[in-house]
């Protein structure tokens, strides 16, 4: 015979095991997705307060960022210190030209250029790099003011690969001054 309904010595641990059962469905049917919906949320917030944080350190920066796009700003206003010429040739033209103007300028006579040559630049780089090699006689006082001209005039022209020497007597020549040194450099600017 078949016994639809349990022994009473067992009911105890049918009545826990339906009670389980019945709470488990009623969870599962009811409150599962309440409960997976929230822990999506918890990311989400979770995720949301991690990138609010990043907005905030970002934003914190917004002065020290802002002061720096104004230093960009006010250094497009360097490009003076930049030859204006397109090409090469004239840019290398207008730097003999102002090292002449220099010269003239800040030593007079006392200096004499012997020769300027352009040398144009093996090494690609970002800006065009002109220089020109010159070799002038002049006295160690009149060469110091050329060359702080040079480095602080615009546009800009650096000074490199100096060599000073001082020449015998016999050798000096009739359009140098007495006492000149036989000074050869570079002077490199750049193009726009």
């Amino acid at each position: 015979m078949i016994q639809i309904m349990p022994d009473q010595r067992n009911s105890k641990a049918t009545a826990l095991m339906l009670l389980a059962i019945a709470v488990l469905l009623v969870y599962l049917v009811f409150f599962h997705w309440f409960v997976l919906r929230h822990k999506e949320y918890a990311e989400e917030i979770s995720d949301l307060r991690e990138q609010l944080g990043r907005y905030q350190v970002v934003a914190s920066q917004r002065e020290a960022l802002q002061q720096r796009l104004s230093s960009i700003r006010s250094s497009e206003s360097d490009t003076a210190l930049f030859f204006g010429q397109p090409t090469f040739d004239e840019a290398a033209a207008a730097m003999n030209s102002s090292i002449g103007d220099l010269v003239r300028s800040q030593a007079g006579d006392s200096c004499v250029i012997v020769s300027r040559q352009p040398v144009p630049s093996r090494v690609q780089e970002r800006f065009e790099k002109v220089t020109v090699n010159v070799r002038m006689r002049c006295d160690a006082e009149d060469f110091l003011k050329v060359l702080h001209g040079m480095e602080t005039g615009v546009p800009l022209m650096l000074v490199d690969d100096v060599n000073i020497i001082r020449p015998r007597a016999r050798r000096v020549s009739n359009a140098a001054p007495q006492g000149a040194l036989d000074i050869r450099f570079n002077v490199s600017g750049y193009l726009k």
